[in-house]
């Protein structure tokens, strides 16, 4: 798919929307941002329907392109960064009434929802935005606003560059998006590094509650609602938590549990080796990538805890 592909499906149609996943993250919020951009400065009036967009992203050019009402009648639906209509959360009803749906991602377990389908296994649904435009006779509709969110999802879904999905080829959109003058050291410190008090406070809970298991190939946390609560925290303030259990390097595979109602939690699962732990995420269903998954679980903790350490349990074994 190339820009152009996209402007012929918009056609002449003025009630677009473009939407990513729930708890938008930096690539979602980057290729939100970024294709609003490109489309209003190719005369396509669109809108971004995203819910809670952490204030971390503030410094991005992008958040007056965010919806004020509901729409109805939505002629064109554009999902960003989602592998399933489930992840569009509240606006998978707007996805629904829409006449042409159009889903962009880069998650292997995507499930090819809308009616056009572009998926590539790349680092962020960000360097499919930018391959996208640069497929096309229009890059010089870059500029330092589309650049900064762009490099902000190229950032963020490698893990600053670290992560195995991490190509020669993200290297190099990297450097051209870095010639047109942007801080990147400044969003790498607002990403990776710069952290406020709760969210320190909040890892040492989750690092008090570890536990270790299978041969402590496992590293497991959990974090309750009324742990959050003591130090006012939100899922911004716990997005680090997985990874720095990641880097324990006795573990093959780190799960991080949130309890986000009475019997609803969040699962983030993240593996160095060889666990694959999109298929752990997907027996759950959920889904993403080898190394970076998720999920969401209802029930009893203590069972949740049990199911996810036996299906772990089972892969190890099944690979020894």
């Amino acid at each position: 798919m190339n820009l152009q592909e996209i402007i012929n499906i918009c056609g002449d149609k003025k009630n677009i929307i473009i939407s990513g996943h729930i708890h938008p993250d930096g690539d979602c919020v980057g290729a939100c941002y970024a294709l609003a951009s490109i489309l209003h400065k190719k005369g396509i009036d669109v809108e971004i329907a995203l819910d809670d967009v952490p204030d971390t992203y503030d410094y991005l050019v992008g958040s007056n392109y965010l919806l004020k009402t509901i729409k109805k009648d939505i002629d064109i639906f554009i999902s960003l960064d989602c592998g399933d209509k489930e992840r569009l959360g509240s606006n998978s009803k707007l996805f629904d009434e829409a006449a042409v749906t159009v889903n962009i991602d880069h998650h292997i377990s995507n499930t090819q929802f809308a009616d056009y389908n572009y998926v590539s296994d790349v680092s962020s649904t960000c360097e499919i935005i930018y391959e996208i435009l640069d497929g096309s006779d229009d890059t010089d509709l870059l500029d330092k606003d589309i650049c900064e969110a762009l490099y902000t999802g190229l950032i963020y879904d490698t893990g600053a560059f670290k992560h195995s999905n991490t190509t020669r080829r993200t290297h190099q959109i990297a450097g051209d998006i870095i010639s047109y003058g942007i801080d990147f050291t400044d969003i790498t410190n607002r990403l990776f590094y710069y952290k406020s008090y709760k969210s320190l406070q909040i890892l040492g809970t989750a690092i008090k509650n570890t536990e270790r298991h299978i041969n402590d190939k496992l590293i497991l946390t959990t974090l309750s609602t009324e742990e959050l609560e003591e130090y006012d925290c939100n899922k911004k303030d716990t997005e680090s938590i997985v990874q720095i259990l990641n880097e324990v390097t006795e573990s093959e595979c780190a799960i991080f549990i949130m309890q986000v109602s009475s019997d609803e939690y969040k699962i983030s699962l993240r593996s160095r080796n060889n666990v694959d732990v999109c298929a752990i995420a997907r027996e759950f269903g959920g889904g993403g990538h080898i190394k970076a998954s998720g999920c969401t679980i209802s029930g009893n903790l203590t069972s949740i805890k049990e199911r996810l350490i036996n299906v772990v349990k089972r892969q190890i074994e099944e690979r020894a």
